[in-house]
């Protein structure tokens, strides 16, 4: 209810005053109410701190289009109650029971893979690929107290956890076989992710070669970055350039540069910079 109870205040504000009151004056428009998909879009990228800190799910569902509050109280509804009970799991049993949350989770969320899917989406119809349902673990994870690293390759994104009866486990949400947990299988997956380098097209023009660790913030923010990639395959030009920069006031990853400067070099968009 707290999202509800902020967009009504959000609308009210906005209905009888002007955006600078809305805001505050210590606060900028950074993006315009034309520019957005959603009431929750102007509000979480104009607000990032305050409705990161406020609610995760303000981020994760902002890429959304014309989310309703009802839809957002229901998927979030559905994911709490989920950690809820993963989370009794683990009080209850004095062995791991990260493998059973990985199998799980993947039966329940995880339907059809397909590239640049939103976490909405992935809630809504089980669509997902490997940001999105990456993005599902690490808040589960998060939630449940697991210590654990997001790691980002320039094509894939993956979890290396901390299980504190097992070890190090390595959690590939696209994989059905993606819950690995000894050493040397880990370092050949690891190498495996790698080969993809050669097939990326920001590799192939700049030499890009991410290793990155990501936050969890990062990851939901990156689902712009997937939305720009999906617009330029679509030739719209204009989305892709504001998809991106709405990317860039959610995470700083550098991919976001990269194809930034692709697009500017191939004259497909304009210096931002000038």
């Amino acid at each position: 209810m707290k999202f509800a109870i902020t967009i009504l205040s959000l609308i009210i504000l906005l209905s009888f005053v002007g955006k600078q009151d809305t805001y505050g004056q210590n606060n900028t428009i950074v993006l315009a109410k034309n520019q957005s998909s959603s009431m929750l879009e102007y509000y979480a990228l104009n607000q990032i701190e305050t409705a990161w800190q406020q609610d995760h799910f303000n981020i994760y569902f902002s890429p959304t289009d014309n989310i309703k509050a009802s839809e957002f109280v229901t998927m979030k509804k559905e994911v709490e109650d989920w950690v809820n009970y993963w989370q009794n799991q683990k009080e209850k049993n004095n062995k791991s029971i990260v493998k059973k949350i990985f199998n799980k989770t993947r039966n329940k969320f995880l339907k059809n893979y397909a590239e640049c899917s939103s976490f909405s989406n992935m809630l809504k119809t089980g669509t997902y690929d490997c940001l999105t349902a990456t993005l599902l673990y690490a808040h589960i994870f998060n939630e449940m107290g697991y210590d654990f690293t997001i790691k980002q390759l320039n094509s894939h994104v993956y979890i290396l956890l901390n299980d504190e009866h097992l070890g190090l486990t390595l959690i590939e949400s696209t994989d059905v076989y993606g819950y690995v947990n000894n050493g040397d299988d880990i370092k050949a997956r690891e190498e495996k992710y790698q080969t993809r380098l050669e097939t990326s097209l920001l590799y192939q023009e700049y030499g890009m070669n991410l290793s990155e660790n990501l936050s969890i913030k990062d990851l939901a923010g990156l689902q712009y970055y997937n939305q720009a990639v999906n617009a330029y395959r679509t030739q719209d030009l204009d989305q892709a350039q504001l998809s991106l920069y709405k990317a860039s006031l959610v995470t700083d990853s550098p991919r976001i540069i990269y194809l930034r400067s692709y697009l500017e070099e191939e004259g497909l968009v304009e210096d931002w910079t000038k």
